[in-house]
């Protein structure tokens, strides 16, 4: 424990004034948590509406998320009381990127309790996941569930979508395509946004792209350019000299 962090401001402490919610999670297992309402209340416009219409209603302080996961709300829950995601995984390839697969449903379901802070924060973290390196020395980036559970989870304006796309596009090669993604991980909708990134802000040649002289490398013919059809005996009879018709 880093005892210099003992000492902090009043303005951060934790509001744990009123009463305690209880929140049932998921449908298969249910599991209830208590959690302060005005915590809870502060950021997240899906609680303090719901909240609202109890009030309004006289009805006790219950709050049912049967669609949620359980542990993706933990993870919510740590960070409304300790400011934290309790979800860092160092290992690399496929088992670290459950980290980025946690934070990305952890994303959504900031959007579904319309909590900006929350899902600013886990933006934060997806970042700085991918500007650290593994147990193995390398860096790695979010691959194709987490991709998947953003752009199924998110609008098209999405900040999170626009993330995902400029760490591929800044930082990304083809064999991110070609040797680590799933076709059927990989949304269409992202590989398009993709596209559409990488056109735009690809830097643009200050000629042609391949001037008459320079189609070759687009040709199929053997690399020795004598091979092109454009060097060819055919290729020149325009060029062949005119016989005058007295001399036939």
């Amino acid at each position: 424990m880093d005892i210099t962090k003992l000492r902090t401001y009043k303005h951060q402490s934790l509001d744990l004034r009123g009463r305690a919610l209880t929140v049932t999670v998921g449908s298969t297992d249910p599991v209830m948590y208590s959690v302060h309402e005005h915590l809870i209340c502060r950021t997240s416009g899906y609680f303090k509406t719901a909240m609202k219409a109890h009030w309004e209603t006289s009805t006790s302080g219950s709050i049912d998320l049967t669609e949620e996961d359980p542990e993706v709300f933990e993870i919510y829950l740590h960070w409304l009381y300790f400011g934290t995601l309790p979800v860092r995984n160092n290992s690399p390839g496929l088992e670290g990127n459950n980290e980025y697969v946690q934070l990305a449903q952890a994303y959504v379901l900031g959007e579904f309790l319309q909590d900006v802070n929350f899902k600013d924060t886990v933006l934060d973290a997806i970042l700085i996941k991918s500007r650290s390196t593994a147990s193995d020395g390398q860096t790695w980036f979010p691959l194709g569930p987490a991709i998947r559970c953003i752009y199924e989870g998110t609008r098209a304006s999405s900040a999170a979508r626009r993330l995902l796309v400029d760490l591929y596009n800044h930082n990304g090669h083809g064999d991110w395509l070609k040797g680590w993604a799933d076709k059927d991980d990989m949304p269409k909708q992202f590989l398009l946004d993709l596209a559409i990134a990488a056109l735009t802000e690809r830097s643009r040649p200050s000629e042609s792209l391949a001037p008459v002289e320079g189609t070759c490398r687009y040709h199929e013919h053997q690399p020795d350019v004598n091979s092109c059809y454009k060097n060819s005996s055919a290729s020149n009879r325009g060029n062949a000299p005119q016989i005058a018709s007295g001399d036939a």
